[in-house]
């Protein structure tokens, strides 16, 4: 790489081409509802008028938002296949947050960055204030989510999750105080069932059924129109046609997306879950277009 910034430097100073050098490890994301923001080595992505990205390894996440952004603001990225969809598991959480600010899809203050320096931590506290939520992209059921409430259970952390895995994706978020989450199940372009989930240890901060939260299915009725309006338009924007849409509301009342799951856990007891019997409707449905 040395060798070779060397003789592109030689080249491009012919060209009396003005350029700089810098890393996935030195780039930001800043997500939400009401803006995107990404810098490279602390400067705004509109400073280039083109970005070529030598080797992407494991940083498929940054490279397609990157190369999305840049489609989007007409700088010139190359290769642009980096635009074709990112699904797989070790980016698919962040892809789809990235999916759903774009969109204007309300989702908790997001920081992403191709590593987590002291100095990117200090920047991702001041955008997001503690406490923050610390999530891996290849988890489930609530695993891989961690509140930090200071810096130095912050730092802590990362530094014992990456020493596990060196090339696990995590980002942060900001935490959104909340009583119970709501579960939407959506089948095509319909709310089909709507469940409360409820955390039942006072020490715990995640509404995961999986980690003791108990779940109550309520009729469809007695849930908000902002709260189904967004699970739909979530499921729509990530294409998702069976969706578990988790949803909290902020103090305002206003909902934010934590979640869009293209294979959401059933409860698969009949007689206290209609899910089943509303999924085998839409299956019907659809085979018989």
């Amino acid at each position: 790489m040395k060798t070779f910034l060397r003789l592109m430097d030689k080249e491009l100073v012919k060209e009396k081409t003005s350029y700089s050098v810098s890393s996935f490890e030195e780039i930001e994301l800043f997500l939400d509802k009401e803006s995107i923001r990404l810098l490279i080595d602390g400067k705004p992505l509109a400073n280039w008028s083109a970005i070529y990205t030598r080797k992407v390894g494991k940083n498929r996440g940054l490279a397609h938002i990157l190369a999305h952004l840049s489609k989007e603001t007409d700088i010139h990225f190359i290769d642009r296949y980096h635009e074709q969809t990112k699904d797989s598991s070790d980016v698919a959480k962040v892809i789809q947050m990235f999916r759903l600010a774009n969109a204007g899809i309300s989702i908790p203050k997001t920081y992403f960055a191709g590593s987590y320096s002291k100095k990117h931590l200090r920047s991702a506290v001041a955008y997001l204030k503690l406490p923050v939520v610390i999530k891996e992209c290849n988890t489930s059921q609530g695993s891989g989510v961690f509140l930090a409430k200071n810096m130095r259970e912050l730092e802590n952390t990362i530094t014992e999750r990456f020493s596990q895995d060196e090339k696990r994706e995590i980002f942060l978020q900001e935490f959104i105080s909340n009583d119970f989450e709501y579960r939407v199940l959506v089948t095509g372009n319909k709310i089909a069932v709507t469940e409360k989930k409820t955390r039942s240890k006072a020490e715990e901060f995640r509404n995961n059924v999986h980690l003791g939260a108990t779940e109550e299915f309520i009729d469809i009725s007695k849930v908000s129109s902002r709260i189904k309006k967004e699970a739909l338009l979530a499921a729509k924007v990530t294409d998702i046609q069976v969706a578990g849409v988790d949803i909290v509301e902020r103090k305002d009342g206003s909902p934010v997306i934590f979640e869009v799951n293209s294979c959401p856990s059933f409860t698969l007891d009949s007689k206290v879950s209609p899910e089943i019997k509303r999924l085998a409707e839409y299956l019907t449905t659809c085979e018989k277009k």
